[in-house]
């Protein structure tokens, strides 16, 4: 073998170790250094409100009846469950049978938009707009009417006509007493003590204002009317999360509602030109 000079080794010895780099970087997994992000998470969505993942009422067929009230605005259920209270814009409170038959029981010259029913004593007590206060009338007789409270922010904030619409007894002797403005919901005590405020905007962006407010018992639940969005409005009475909504297009003024789970449906009145009670069939 012929030895090799000294400067064509040192050019070997030189370059040696490129070439040894170069093939490594030839036959290298060109993926192997590099970063691969793994793929997120996926939360599940949360079921939406009234999903069939929750158990809510199913609504069924509807009944119109007209009623000789005029400008019908409030309704509940009497103690035995018979009829309904009513009471209207001009002042008259009345019973309403479930074919829509009127019996006057007082009049006055107050703005009532809505009435509800101690379940206890059967006292009645009603929401007055304008002068945005709630009265009482005591049972058996229901012909005397005394002032309880004023809402003060409605009075101060010049609610007027946008003032008080719905009231619902509540439990514990708690009331809950409504606005149109904002939707705007008091928890009071017979006082006029206020527990709790809040506007129900904060929970749907659905609802417009409060017509009508019915609290029920059987599973603490608080139904809600609005005549703006044209929708009942479900909630929990405890957290106030809305649970399901139902629209109503059909009903022109839905001011005032009723849950009547003797005869397995709710009751809605409009405040139209022709007042009107429509009865919705209801699967609870």
């Amino acid at each position: 073998m012929n030895k090799l000079n000294p400067f064509t080794l040192r050019i070997i010895l030189y370059l040696l170790p490129l070439l040894l780099a170069a093939g490594a970087c030839g036959c290298e997994d060109p993926l192997a250094h590099r970063s691969i992000a793994k793929p997120e998470k996926q939360e599940k969505p949360e079921s939406p409100a009234g999903s069939k993942t929750r158990k809510v009422p199913e609504m069924g067929a509807c009944q119109v009846i007209n009623v000789r009230l005029e400008e019908l605005s409030g309704l509940c259920m009497t103690k035995d469950s018979t009829a309904l209270w009513a009471v209207g814009d001009e002042g008259a409170l009345c019973q309403v049978s479930f074919s829509g038959a009127v019996k006057p029981v007082l009049k006055s010259r107050m703005d009532l938009e809505g009435v509800t029913l101690d379940p206890a004593t059967g006292d009645l007590y009603l929401a007055v707009e304008g002068d945005q206060m709630v009265c009482r009338v005591a049972a058996p007789d229901y012909q005397t009417v005394d002032t309880l409270f004023y809402i003060q922010e409605a009075v101060q904030g010049n609610f007027e006509n946008n003032g008080l619409e719905g009231i619902s007894f509540y439990k514990d002797s708690l009331l809950f007493v409504g606005s149109q403005e904002d939707a705007l919901l008091w928890t009071c005590k017979l006082d006029g003590s206020i527990v709790a405020r809040r506007s129900l905007m904060s929970e749907t962006s659905l609802i417009k204002e409060i017509g009508g407010l019915c609290y029920d018992p059987s599973k603490n639940w608080l139904w809600v009317t609005d005549s703006d969005a044209c929708r009942l409005f479900l909630f929990s009475a405890n957290t106030f999360d809305l649970l399901a909504s139902y629209d109503i297009p059909s009903i022109e003024n839905a001011e005032s509602i009723c849950i009547d789970r003797t005869h397995n449906c709710i009751w809605v009145g409009s405040d139209e030109d022709s007042s009107k009670l429509y009865k919705f069939n209801f699967t609870f």
